[in-house]
Order: structure tokens, then C-alpha cells, then sequence
């Protein structure tokens, strides 16, 4: 499915850490308006006051906004299972599991399933036993490996006379607007744009999948997953400079993994091990729905108890305990890959109950908003050392802390070390010159702004408040993070940069052209 960065992700990640706790240690207790604004101190958009909480007896939330005014319903349905919570040696699961989700259940997909599951569970114990085999590598045996992948291949050929190949997607396509998927590193999320008179389609396809999954042509979507991590990660000088540089930001937390996974893991993953996932995070507890548009919520709380009611609770998933160590040093490292240069620079983030997470989002965009935010003007209208510049404050970690990151794409004629001096000249300024009130009122007025157009939607609505819920266990923080916003002070940013950007503290990777030759004084490739 979609492994792009979905909207509250890319909010995060290039303009705010806007999902945060209230600034109750940092600020007064009343929040001031903003000067020239009409908004109220306390900001509350009127369509939150018909949202409803319906919360099952196995513990499965759901968010109700009616909307009469528009002729569809969006579903988000938001699990708390995302990469880092895939067991160790098997990095890619979380999104290898949301890939299996589209293969149908035991009613959807097949055309005799008692037929089809006794060779269902033989490819599961294939897998397992060719996956033991080809993962002890050199000591491996290669004649054994070939005879297992034979015997898996002929199972699988044999149930494919019972499967109705993408049948899930096919129904769903039928009657839908649109739909897909996408893996975080901290959640996995289902979501769907439908008719308002197929809401009922909605409840059943999302409760037979959690209900009654069939992981089917699993060996065969490994092989999917895996070409995506070659085009998508290893042919991508870019992202595979990201990954080399969470891989040093963090060293003990398992934020350091990629959400697509290692290939070597990928390809020994097996139908054991994602049961054994969907099992453990894939409970009711873990699972927050959000449905918005035009429906009658009585009616859709009967369906909701229909569907999702006797589904059995489960034990609560572990959470991750590692924290991650304070850096005593500079970590550095270099990637020679493709024909581009970028830098990229890494420094500690915060959690989503640290109030230094608000003040960290309106820091990234006094460097990197926009054109008159100081990266951009310094390194791109003033210099032209630079071109795409992006500066997050959480790196699109949210469960946990994440890093507060900058890449700056380096332009031609330039030096990566070059376009370093400026951006860490420019960090040093926000301490040496703080920015004015002036500057962080724009800002705010911004973020409103940009708030108030993603509430336009149902899909807007509902991702907002299925991502606060999952986040924060309060969907309210999604309107309450403005009077927050409000309540941070130049001060409060010049104290965080001065903490922050310290070199002993930060992560720089370099990416250079494959082929560079000998440069010189900012000289070209």
C-alpha cells in the first residue's frame, strides 16, 4: 500500500509538531489572543461540538461527526501497530501486515475456505521452516532450501484454485469513493471515502478484517514488499541517506529501524510471526475509528455493536520501555549515492507530553517554513546554496521522541560543508537574534489558517481526530494545541534552540554524487 507520508505525518513533518500536549509548565494559565485576531483565547471550531465518543465493552473507540451537508462518510480506522513495535529481526512486519489486510478473510477471497485452509496452514509451516533454513545464510543448506521452496511453490499453486484473486479491493472498489492504507512508524491506518448510503459496506469490510483475516498469498506479497524497498529505498539516494541517518540518531530506540524494513529481515518474515503480530496489536484496545460525513448516529451506533461488538477484547500490546540515550558526541556519516548533494542534520525531539514538543514545532518554522523563514532566506535567496530545504520538529515520530531534523539540498557549485557552516550560522542566530512576536504571531495565524482548511473535509476531520486520539487519548488536543501555540513566548524559543542545537548533540550525514571527483573551494561535481 501507500508508504508516502500521510497528512498528519507531512504536517509534522514539515511544518509543526502541532499534536501536543498543553504547555502547562512553560505558560500562564490564560492564553493570550492574537494581536489583529478575532479568534477567541480559548479556540474551539464549532464542529467538534457534534462529535460523539462510543466506546464498545472490548474497548474499541469510535469517533461520531455528523455531517448532513455532505453526500459521503470517511472512515479512518487507526491501529496503534506501526514499525516500532515489530519484534527484533523482523523490521517491515507492521508493514507487511497492512499489505496482507487487502487479502480477504475467511468468507472474502476464497471459494471453499475448510478446502483452502488445510493448505493455508501448510504454506504457514513452509514459510516457517524455509525461512529457518535460508536465514542461517552461508551455514545454510542450498539443496534444502530448493526443496522447500519447491514443495511452497506447489501449495501454493494448489490453493490458488481456491482464491478469488483481490477480491477484498475489487468489493471495497465497488462501492467506495476512494480507499488505501498506509504504515507509520507508529501506526498502521485503514482509511475510506464512501457514499453516504454505503456506510453498512464500511462496518462489515473493516470488521472482517479485523475479525477473521486470512494472510493468503503471503510469500507472494513479500516479494512485493521487497521490490518496494529496492525502488523506494535503495534506489533512492535520498531516502536511503534518511535511513543511514535515524540509523545514528538512534541508537538504542527502535526508531532507528525502517518502517519498510531490512531486506535480509524481509525476506524471512513469515505467516507465523504476522498471526502472532495480529494477535498482539491488532486488539480492540488498540483501535480507534473515526467516521465523518452524512449519517444518523443512532443508526450507526446499532451497526457499529452488529459489527464490531462481539469481537473479543485481548490483552493490552506492550509498550516500547527503551529510552533513548543522550548523545555525547557528534555522530557523522556519508552516503555516495546517485548524482545529488544534500545535508542532513538530526538533533534529539521530544514526546507528545513534552511541552518543549509545541515550542520545538514553532522553531521548525522560524527556519523552515517558508521563503522568509531564516534557512530558506539565508541558504536559498541570499546565498543560492540551496534549493528543496525541510525542517521538521519530530521527524514523523509521534508515540514517542523523535528527532527534530533539517535536510537542505545543496546546489550546484556548492559543498555539502559549505551549506553546513551557513545552516549551523543560522541555528547560532536564533539564539544571538531571537525571533520577534511579530514573527511568531505570522506563524500561528499560519498554522490556524492552514487548521481550519483541512477541516473542510471528512477525511480532514476524521484523520484528525482518530491521529489525537492515538496520540494524545484525547481527540480534543487537535483545537486545544492552539491556545498552546499562543501561550509560547520568543523567550521560550530562543531557551529551546540554545538546548538544542548543540554540535555534541547532533547527527549529519552527507549525501554526495556517486562519481564526485577531487572539488576543491566549492567547486562542481
Amino acid at each position: 500500500m501507500d508508504l508516502s507520508l500521510p497528512p498528519i505525518v507531512r504536517r509534522y513533518f514539515f511544518f509543526t509538531a502541532a499534536l501536543s500536549l498543553p504547555l502547562s509548565t512553560l505558560a500562564p494559565p490564560t492564553a493570550r489572543a492574537l494581536p489583529g485576531d478575532e479568534a477567541p483565547p480559548s479556540f474551539r471550531p464549532g464542529v467538534f461540538d457534534r462529535v460523539e465518543e462510543f466506546r464498545l465493552d472490548n474497548g474499541m473507540l469510535f469517533l461520531l461527526l455528523p455531517r448532513r451537508d455532505t453526500p459521503t462518510v470517511s472512515g479512518h480506522l487507526m491501529v496503534r501497530a506501526g514499525n516500532v513495535d515489530n519484534p527484533v529481526g523482523q523490521t517491515g512486519l507492521a508493514h507487511m501486515f497492512e499489505h496482507m489486510a487487502f487479502k480477504g478473510t475467511d468468507r472474502i477471497g476464497t471459494t471453499d475456505w475448510s478446502a483452502e485452509k488445510e493448505i493455508q496452514d501448510s504454506v504457514s509451516t513452509m514459510t516457517s521452516a524455509l525461512a529457518r533454513e535460508t536465514g542461517r545464510r552461508e551455514r545454510g543448506d542450498g539443496q534444502r532450501v530448493e526443496e522447500l521452496q519447491g514443495e511452497l511453490d506447489r501449495l501454493l499453486e494448489r490453493q490458488s484454485e481456491y482464491i478469488v484473486p483481490v477480491e477484498f479491493p475489487r468489493l471495497y472498489d465497488g462501492y467506495t469513493v476512494n480507499f488505501n492504507a498506509w504504515t507509520s512508524p507508529d501506526f498502521t491506518t485503514y482509511w475510506t471515502e464512501l457514499p453516504a448510503n454505503n456506510l453498512e459496506v464500511w462496518m462489515l469490510m473493516e470488521s472482517e478484517r479485523l475479525q477473521n483475516p486470512v494472510f493468503r498469498e503471503f510469500p507472494q506479497e513479500r516479494q512485493v514488499v521487497m521490490e518496494e524497498r529496492r525502488q523506494h529505498t535503495e534506489e533512492s539516494p535520498v531516502r536511503a541517506a534518511w535511513e543511514l541517518a535515524y540509523s545514528l540518531a538512534f541508537t538504542a530506540h527502535p526508531y532507528r529501524f525502517p518502517t519498510i524494513g531490512y531486506m535480509s529481515d524481509l525476506e524471512t518474515l513469515t505467516l507465523e510471526q504476522a498471526d502472532r503480530f495480529f494477535e498482539t496489536y491488532y486488539v480492540p484496545a488498540s483501535c480507534v475509528a473515526a467516521l465523518v460525513g452524512n449519517f444518523d448516529s443512532g443508526q450507526a451506533k446499532q451497526m457499529i455493536l452488529d459489527y464490531f461488538g462481539d469481537i473479543p477484547a485481548g490483552p493490552p500490546p506492550p509498550e516500547i520501555t527503551t529510552v533513548e540515550p543522550s548523545p555525547r558526541g557528534m555522530r557523522r556519516a556519508e552516503l555516495r549515492q546517485g548524482s545529488q548533494r544534500r545535508v542532513f542534520l538530526c538533533f534529539p525531539g521530544f514526546g507528545p507530553s513534552d511541552p518543549k514538543r509545541i515550542v520545538a514545532g514553532l522553531l521548525s518554522s522560524v527556519l523552515g517554513r517558508d521563503e522568509t523563514s531564516r534557512l530558506n532566506r539565508r541558504l536559498d535567496v541570499e546565498e543560492h546554496a540551496a534549493g528543496r530545504i525541510n525542517v521538521s520538529s519530530t521527524g514523523g515520530y509521534l508515540r514517542y521522541p523523535g528527532v527534530f531534523e533539517i535536510e537542505v539540498e545543496t546546489l550546484e557549485g556548492f559543498t555539502n560543508e559549505r551549506v553546513e557552516e551557513l545552516v549551523w550560522e543560522e541555528l547560532e542566530r536564533v539564539v544571538s537574534a531571537p525571533v520577534s512576536e511579530e514573527k511568531l504571531d505570522e506563524i500561528r495565524r499560519s498554522y490556524r489558517n492552514s487548521y481550519l482548511r483541512s477541516l473542510e473535509t471528512n477525511s480532514g476531520l476524521a484523520e484528525e481526530l482518530a491521529g489525537h486520539q492515538q496520540i494524545h487519548g484525547d481527540w480534543r488536543v487537535t483545537y486545544r494545541r492552539f491556545e498552546d501555540y499562543a501561550r509560547v513566548t520568543p523567550e521560550d524559543v530562543t531557551d529551546l534552540a540554545r538546548e538544542l542545537f548543540r554540535r555534541d548533540l547532533a547527527t549529519v550525514v552527507y549525501l554526495e554524487p556517486e562519481e564526485a571527483e577531487d572539488e576543491g573551494n566549492g567547486g562542481e561535481s
